[in-house]
């Protein structure tokens, strides 16, 4: 069974194979080339946060000029190949069968038909975890090496920062495959399996980016002079929302209070005390909560993915 899956899916492992060595070279060749490009600049003690060298602020800007667009395509990389490989992998995987009609031969050999489907899963989607992994360790790697010169100087929930670190990439694959095996089943069809299983992934990953955050704890951070921000002093976290405070405390967006009619050259205290504002707030969420989001993410996508390849076998039980 294993070998017919693999003469059946070859062209398939084949470009994995050659995805694996190519993107590896890749990162590992530009990795050393920028470790190389800092030693070369001296600009070892600019890696660190807490470092205030006055040379780093010019360096620092040729330095992203050359390499920072080519780092965050890196990560661009990781997090597309999960869709990459649940839309050209794993959406034609039984709807090519069905559509030629060469599940029916299969249907009718000794093996059962959920070994039949555990197996055709298992021969892509191994090799595939194998790619990603590497690659993104490899990534990893690369990001860390650029220290803050790099992508780590902005917010751990920064969406590419995020989805590229920790168990994401994997729990990503994982969902894509499955999505991607049970639009196949049940469409029958290569490209509308292919187009559909793009277009969902696409919006599902737009919508958890942007509503997973509003579940992680939110600190809101405030002071009693509204000249002064209320800003985070933790490097990385993200600010969900800020403005000012009124005189009961309520909260004052900078488009509602209107501070940007305070004329040029008065005094801003005495401006935004006419105005009644008593201070400013910014509710904020730290990189610590990070980690716990990947979790919990890691978990929805994880049994999403066991329902989905349910679904499969269900479906492909069912088939004629």
């Amino acid at each position: 069974m294993i070998w017919v899956a693999w003469r059946q899916h070859r062209a398939q492992l084949i470009t994995l194979a050659a995805l694996l060595l190519l993107g590896s070279a890749t990162v590992l060749l530009l990795h050393s080339s920028m470790t190389g490009d800092i030693e070369e600049r001296g600009l070892q003690a600019c890696l660190s946060i807490r470092e205030k060298t006055p040379g780093c602020a010019p360096a620092r800007v040729e330095f992203q000029k050359e390499w920072f667009d080519l780092i965050k395509i890196g990560q661009g990389v990781v997090f597309a190949l999960p869709v990459l490989l649940g839309v050209f992998c794993a959406a034609p995987m039984f709807a090519r069968e069905i559509e030629h009609g060469t599940h029916v031969l299969a249907f009718t050999q000794s093996v059962s038909r959920l070994r039949w489907m555990i197996t055709k899963v298992a021969v892509l989607l191994l090799p595939s975890a194998v790619v990603v992994v590497v690659l993104q360790l490899l990534v990893d790697r690369w990001v860390a090496a650029a220290g803050l010169l790099g992508p780590l100087r902005s917010s751990p929930f920064q969406w590419l920062n995020f989805d590229t670190i920790g168990p994401m990439p994997v729990a990503h694959l994982l969902f894509s495959f499955a999505l991607g095996a049970l639009l196949g089943a049940v469409m029958r069809r290569s490209l509308m399996a292919l187009t559909t299983t793009l277009g969902t992934l696409v919006v599902l990953r737009a919508v958890v980016t942007n509503v997973a955050p509003n579940f992680l704890p939110v600190q809101r951070l405030t002071t009693s002079d509204p000249t002064i921000s209320a800003t985070p002093s933790e490097p990385g976290a993200m600010v969900l929302d800020s403005g000012f405070l009124g005189k009961g405390g309520q909260l004052l967006r900078p488009e509602s209070s209107d501070v940007t009619s305070c004329p040029i050259g008065m005094d801003f205290g005495a401006c935004y005390a006419e105005k009644g504002l008593t201070g400013s707030f910014a509710d904020v969420i730290y990189p610590s909560a990070a980690p716990g989001l990947q979790l919990a993410e890691f978990a929805v996508f994880g049994l999403a993915a066991v329902l989905l390849l349910v679904g499969t076998a269900w479906t492909l039980q069912r088939q004629h």
